[in-house]
């Protein structure tokens, strides 16, 4: 069963989120500057062994928080980074944008992938950012110009195409680097996210 929507937002692409991938060290959120911390046991608590590796917890995945992100939100993204090994996704950039396939054969891993892009396409419509911990500043830039982009989403029984475009070419930049950052973190999960993080 095929089910069409046209949304005048960004898709976070499984997004994103991502949702989703990499915060850099001149990253001005707060919340970022404690988590990239505890990452790199530059933190009191770190470097007096309170953390206890939690920050870098595959089961827990406390950087999956956002500002007002729900539980099944969390529960999505976490997920899909588990068991990204499970995703099959295709990237086509074109003149004004991008073209993504994202699939699994996992009917669990699909149902995530679905309901994280259905839910970050009703964030970008409102222009509610999550603002996850480890999301993307190309994220973050997108949202500010989520009234530039037009997305077309088409869910289908193997997973979800995404068609975003916009007529501005600085924002159709924005939208292939995130697009190459979302194919990052489904091939290699959070070894792409510390990777960036700690660059």
């Amino acid at each position: 069963m095929r089910k069409t929507v046209i949304v005048g937002a960004l898709a976070f692409v499984l997004g994103g989120g991502a949702v989703f991938i990499y915060l850099n060290h001149s990253a001005q959120s707060t919340a970022y500057a404690t988590m990239h911390a505890r990452h790199h046991g530059t933190s009191g608590a770190a470097s007096q062994g309170m953390m206890h590796g939690h920050m870098h917890d595959e089961s827990t995945m406390p950087g999956l928080q956002g500002k007002d992100t729900t539980e099944t939100e969390v529960a999505d993204l976490r997920r899909i980074f588990q068991q990204h090994m499970d995703i099959d996704r295709r990237v086509t950039n074109l003149a004004n944008g991008i073209s993504t396939l994202t699939v699994s054969e996992n009917p669990e891993v699909r149902a995530a992938i679905v309901s994280h892009v259905s839910m970050m396409v009703t964030r970008l419509a409102e222009g509610r950012n999550p603002e996850v911990i480890i999301q993307s500043p190309t994220l973050d830039a997108l949202f500010d110009h989520h009234d530039e982009i037009e997305t077309e989403i088409e869910v289908t029984d193997t997973g979800v195409t995404v068609i975003q475009t916009s007529s501005n070419p600085e924002v159709v930049k924005l939208l292939q680097t995130h697009a190459a950052e979302v194919s990052d973190m489904s091939e290699r999960g959070m070894a792409a996210v510390h990777e960036r993080m700690s660059h």
